[in-house]
C-alpha cells in the first residue's frame, strides 16, 4: 500500500471545479475518488472527520486497529497515520477532509486537538442527541457543498463546518462526563459493598444480601466489583469469614463449635469445612500450628 505523506488536498484530489470548495473536501458513496481514499494509506497535515451510515470497516490509525460500524465517528487528528484495512461491501460513509490552512482560523480546532480523549480514543458513538445534530449539519453541508460556490455560499459552509467540529468535540466532552459519572457511580457502590462487607461480612455470605443493600441484581454487583477489584463478591465475602475466623482462633479460647455458632454457620462440620476449602486446613490444624 503506497504511503503518501500530504499537506494538500490537491495532491491526492482533483478537486478544481465549480463544486469544490478551497481547503475542504467531501468524500461521498457517489465520488469516484471513494475508492482510493479508502486504499490510501496516507499522513494528512489537516482534520478528517469521518462518520459511518452503515456497514461496516476497519482502519488503522496510528498503528491502532478500529472497527467502525454505524454510527461511529471517526476524528482523524494532523499528522496521524491513517491506513485503511478492510472496507465491508455495504459500507457507507461521509468523509470530510480540511486542510489545516481551512481549519485553522477555527477556535474550536485548539480545543479539539489538544482533547487527550479524541488523541486516545479517536473513534467514539456519540450519544443520540449529539448524533442527531451531527447528521443534520452533515445534510447541510453535503446540500451547499454540491452547488456552484459563491463567497457567501463558501462562507456559510465555513459556519456549518465549524459547527460540526464543534458537535463532535462536545460529543467527545459528553461522553466523557457520562465515563466519569459511571466511574463515580462504580466507586460509590464499591465503597457501598466493603462498608457491608466490613460489618456483616463474617456472617453474611450469599451474594444476594449484598445485592439487595446496594438495589442491583447479583450478576451485576458480581460484575462491578470484578472489574473493579479484580477479585469477585464471593472471593472478598470469604476473605472476610477467613480473617474473622483466624481472628477467633488466634485471640480467643472459643471451641471450634463456639466460633461457628458466632460466625452462624449450620453447624461446625460445615464450618470446618468452609475453612479448609480457602486454607487448606481445618480450624483446628490452623489454631495449632
Amino acid at each position: 500500500m503506497d504511503f503518501l505523506k500530504v499537506s494538500d488536498l490537491n495532491l491526492i484530489y482533483n478537486v478544481q471545479s465549480p463544486f469544490s470548495m478551497e481547503g475542504l473536501f467531501l468524500v461521498n458513496d457517489t465520488d469516484q475518488s471513494r475508492l482510493s481514499f479508502f486504499e490510501l494509506r496516507y499522513q494528512f497535515m489537516g482534520l478528517i472527520l469521518l462518520f459511518c451510515k452503515e456497514g461496516s470497516m476497519k482502519i488503522r490509525v496510528n498503528g491502532i486497529d478500529y472497527f467502525l460500524k454505524q454510527h461511529a465517528i471517526l476524528t482523524i487528528l494532523p499528522e496521524m497515520i491513517v491506513e485503511p484495512q478492510v472496507c465491508g461491501e455495504h459500507f457507507k460513509s461521509i468523509v470530510f477532509v480540511m486542510s489545516y490552512d481551512f481549519i485553522e482560523k477555527f477556535t474550536i480546532l485548539p480545543e479539539l486537538i489538544s482533547n487527550t480523549e479524541v488523541l486516545n480514543s479517536p473513534l467514539i458513538y456519540a450519544e443520540e442527541q449529539d448524533n442527531k445534530i451531527i447528521e443534520e449539519i452533515s445534510q447541510l453541508i453535503l446540500k451547499y457543498y454540491d452547488q456552484p460556490k459563491t463567497m457567501t455560499l463558501n462562507q456559510m459552509i465555513q459556519y456549518l463546518v465549524f459547527s460540526l467540529i464543534t458537535a463532535v468535540s462536545k460529543s467527545y466532552e459528553s461522553l466523557t462526563q457520562k465515563e466519569n459519572l459511571q466511574r463515580n457511580r462504580i466507586n460509590n457502590i464499591t465503597d457501598s459493598f466493603f462498608e457491608l462487607l466490613n460489618e456483616y461480612g463474617y456472617f453474611q455470605r450469599n451474594v444476594s444480601f449484598y445485592a439487595e443493600h446496594l438495589h442491583l441484581t447479583p450478576q451485576h454487583l458480581s460484575s462491578l466489583i470484578k472489574k473493579r477489584t479484580g477479585k469477585s463478591v464471593k472471593s472478598w465475602v470469604g476473605f472476610a469469614v477467613i480473617n474473622k475466623a483466624k481472628e477467633y482462633l488466634n485471640n480467643t479460647s472459643l471451641s471450634i463449635k463456639e466460633i461457628s455458632y458466632k460466625m452462624e454457620f449450620a453447624d461446625d462440620s460445615l464450618f470446618c469445612r468452609y475453612f479448609k476449602r480457602y486454607i487448606g486446613q481445618t480450624p483446628n490444624e490452623y489454631r495449632n500450628q
